[in-house]
């Protein structure tokens, strides 16, 4: 039996892929402007579900009503609006989170999540750690979180996510996390997040997703995507056999496909664009919220990201967590940090651009060697860790073997990437030797009873857990150990260094604050949370 899991990420509560999420209130269904202007249709849902015991105080969750069953369903959770600052009041928070999960719990068996998760997954924010819920008390408030999430994780078997919207609690809870048992990955997948977090560190891990980690917020898998598009055109039996024909060519099946799109488009009297292959497309890998993989992979704020996928769930995530991108290609007005994600394959916002079928492929070097350059030099300088993919892709490889030319041939040495993959397999372990540091998460001896897509399912769970201790051993920043609202969460040692760099900061005269380096120090008060006395 799998050990329930918590995660801590950058986000939205309310843009995850996940079965229910809890909706802050108090016992009179006061709930937040924010909540109700984000989330359509939420405010005339909560006016219906009020219940006398809720009321009462004899309840601390329940459920909005009516709501879509295909939508994360809000469970209206009763909080101390009056604050979090007593230990009496901490104590109702426990109890509050603890409810919100058990009725969560009961609640996902009836939900039809878009997840795919062998656990159900639940979501819910850090209410009480503003500056007016928490006060000087946001550090012990997060503990208070963080174990009571853990407790009622274990006690109801689901998976919860905390999404966090300020990155000084974010990096407290890391901190926090930083010595916490993994016993769902073991020791060597452990060793090698702190080598990838190490290289995320310094700056030059560069995460190159495939549709793996879309599957999460219910983006199609290959074959899904065929047969989504296929279902938009009229097909024999004996096409649809052939087509689906095991040994056929992915690139093949969308060359077929889009011939018959474009035969449609030319015999229809309608504006053919409404037939278009791409906008077909766009609109079968488009989802309404990422999974947790892509919040993971946003969260970790690396420099530059790839991706070969179409849609974008990462732009998204990235955005929520307060890091935005430049999506590569684009026009230079949708420039909005230096940071940048390159997208291979297209993007959902100009369908014209996707890359699906073998003509695409041929043609791609003389349209977009550019882009291609840009993975070949990241492969070179940085430390790739490519996420979701089958290692089959014709692209991957030709920039693999491009990229190999340019390097010393030493099989027996490590890959100048790292490839995370659901299942084992030991002939890719053979063909990638030399080139590619293979994680596979699947265990190394399933069960015979256990089904393949079961298997790829854990596998995906397991991804998801190594991505949250990446993200815990990779996060660095210790800007909440000089702001006064966490001084009472702080370690012995934390404690003591604050002490001592508050009497810095306090006891500089006005020789020492004109003096060259202490710019430097001021830059440093700042990244630890305590602005700096200015005369």
């Amino acid at each position: 039996m799998t050990t329930p899991h918590v995660f801590v990420a950058l986000g939205d509560v309310t843009h995850v892929e996940c079965d229910a999420w809890m909706l802050p209130t108090d016992s009179d269904f006061t709930v937040e402007d924010n909540w109700t202007d984000n989330v359509s249709g939420l405010a005339e849902k909560i006016a219906g579900s009020k219940t006398e015991l809720f009321e009462q105080g004899s309840m601390l969750a329940t459920e909005v009503l009516d709501w879509d069953l295909d939508r994360p369903l809000p469970v209206l959770t009763a909080v101390p609006f009056k604050g979090v600052d007593t230990a009496a009041s901490r104590a109702k928070l426990a109890s509050a989170v603890r409810a919100f999960i058990t009725l969560g719990a009961a609640l996902a068996k009836n939900r039809q999540s878009k997840h795919r998760r062998p656990k159900p997954l639940l979501a819910m924010p850090a209410f009480g750690t503003g500056k007016g819920g928490g006060g000087k008390r946001r550090g012990e408030v997060l503990e208070t979180l963080l174990k009571s999430a853990r407790a009622g994780a274990f006690e109801n078997d689901v998976d919860v996510v905390i999404v966090l919207r300020d990155p000084q609690i974010f990096a407290l809870a890391q901190q926090k996390r930083a010595r916490d048992e993994w016993p769902e990955l073991g020791s060597a997948l452990i060793k090698k997040a702190q080598e990838l977090a190490a290289f995320a560190r310094e700056g030059k891990l560069v995460p190159f997703m495939g549709a793996g980690v879309s599957v999460s917020a219910g983006g199609p898998s290959w074959s899904e995507l065929i047969q989504q598009l296929a279902s938009g055109i009229e097909m024999s039996e004996s096409e649809t056999e052939s087509l689906t024909r095991v040994n056929r060519s992915a690139l093949d099946q969308a060359a077929y496909l889009r011939e018959r799109y474009l035969d449609r488009a030319r015999e229809s009297d309608v504006d053919s664009s409404a037939e278009d292959f791409g906008v077909a497309i766009a609109a079968a890998v488009s989802v309404e919220r990422y999974g947790l993989a892509p919040s993971l992979l946003a969260s970790l704020r690396t420099e530059q990201a790839i991706t070969l996928n179409y849609d974008d769930l990462f732009e998204r995530a990235a955005s929520d967590a307060k890091d935005p991108r430049t999506v590569i290609p684009g026009a230079t007005s949708k420039t909005v940090s230096n940071k940048w994600l390159l997208k291979l394959h297209g993007s959902v916002d100009d369908p014209a651009s996707i890359v699906l079928t073998r003509d695409d492929y041929l043609g791609y070097n003389t349209t977009r060697e550019a882009l291609s350059a840009i993975v070949k030099a990241n492969l070179i300088t940085h430390h790739l860790m490519f996420v979701g993919f089958g290692l089959a892709d014709d692209h991957f490889h030709q920039i693999i073997h491009d990229v190999r030319q340019s390097l010393p041939n030493d099989p027996s040495g490590p890959g100048y990437a790292t490839a995370i993959t659901m299942l084992a397999d030991p002939l890719d372990a053979t063909l990638w030797k030399g080139q590619l540091d293979l994680l596979p998460m699947e265990d190394s001896s399933p069960t015979e009873t256990t089904t393949v897509s079961e298997r790829i399912a854990d596998a995906g769970r397991k991804l998801e857990i190594f991505l949250d201790a990446l993200l815990v051993f990779a996060t660095d920043s210790h800007s909440y150990l000089l702001d006064d609202d966490f001084a009472s969460a702080l370690s012995l040692g934390e404690s003591s260094l604050r002490k001592k760099l508050l009497a810095l900061k306090t006891s500089a005269n006005a020789d020492e604050k004109d003096a060259a380096g202490w710019r430097l120090v001021e830059q440093m008060f700042e990244e630890l949370g305590g602005l700096p006395q200015r005369e």
